[in-house]
């Protein structure tokens, strides 16, 4: 998890599986530390400190936020890079 609160009252949007394609999906035995940008259901895009714990060729599944507050979402894979 990461040690930064979302301000906003609103939530992160995910890829939906239409757009996530019939891709296979690797598991890390560790999650990855990366930055994300995510974007929140106001529109807002931010660049997170996440983990990546899932991915295909498209799309990364990362896992941000403080406890009890975190998301996992789905977003594009060129929206994330190794920290």
């Amino acid at each position: 998890m990461t040690e930064r609160p979302r301000l906003a009252q609103r939530g992160p949007r995910s890829l939906q599986p239409e757009q996530m394609g019939h891709l296979s999906i690797s598991t890390p035995a560790v999650p990855q530390r990366v930055q994300a940008w995510v974007v929140w259901e106001d529109g807002v895009e931010e660049l997170l400190p996440a983990y990546a714990i899932a991915w295909t060729r498209r799309a990364v599944r990362v896992r941000f936020g403080v406890p009890p507050h975190t998301h996992d979402v789905w977003v594009w894979a060129g929206a994330v890079e190794r920290a």
